[in-house]
């Protein structure tokens, strides 16, 4: 005897639904984009105090867990932030200049966009800096982003081939060109009277001299 009771068959169907809280990670988003201005707005400020968390923190209005809760460790606010600074630059076009086909076009055009890049955050790379100088964390992390720089050298250097004749060994060729492309360097160089992109020829210069290429 088959007990309709029982049996699914006449039981209407329901159409399980895939429940997404887009509102939420909505939310979320726009707090961790508050967060970053706020890292940002901080950096750029000469009246704010020093960069820290829970510097971060008043500026955007949130609590200090918020922000851990948000990227789980001050690195991780770090890499956000540092990813906001180059989205917003110059350093978009990285792609475009290595897929140039004449490498020493790309070479040029790759200390082009350095110098654009820290004039245009001039004043959040020296803060950031000057910060690191007492906080390991933040220093280790910029480190590990600056790296990034170093292998574009090595790429660009392996494009130019027997073009290049080095006046140092490779290794030391890429060390002296990364340290050169630094924000250090630019800043140095510019000075209080000019911006790091106006020493961009200068660079240039500089650059193929250690590598041995006769300017054009």
């Amino acid at each position: 005897m088959k007990l309709d009771c029982l049996s699914n068959e006449n039981q209407p169907m329901v159409r399980r639904r895939s429940y997404k809280p887009v509102e939420r990670l909505r939310s979320v988003e726009a707090g961790r984009e508050r967060i970053v201005a706020a890292a940002r707005d901080l950096l750029e400020d000469d009246d704010a105090e020093g960069f820290s968390i829970d510097a971060v923190a008043r500026r955007a209005g949130v609590a200090r867990m918020t922000i851990y809760n948000q990227f789980e460790s001050k690195a991780g606010l770090l890499e956000a932030l540092f990813d906001s600074l180059a989205a917003r630059g110059p350093l978009a076009d990285m792609a475009e200049i290595f897929q140039h086909p004449d490498p020493l076009v790309a070479l040029d055009e790759y200390v082009e966009v350095f110098g654009r890049f820290w004039t245009l955050n001039r004043r959040a790379h020296g803060r950031l800096r000057a910060a690191a100088l007492h906080d390991e964390e933040l220093a280790a992390a910029m480190a590990a982003r600056n790296e990034r720089r170093r292998k574009g050298v090595t790429e660009l250097l392996r494009r130019l081939g027997d073009k290049a004749r080095p006046v140092v060994s490779r290794p030391e060729t890429i060390d002296v060109i990364y340290l050169l492309l630094s924000f250090d360097t630019f800043n140095e160089l510019a000075g209080d009277g000019r911006t790091p992109e106006d020493v961009v020829p200068t660079m240039r210069r500089l650059i193929r001299a250690v590598l041995g290429i006769v300017s054009r």
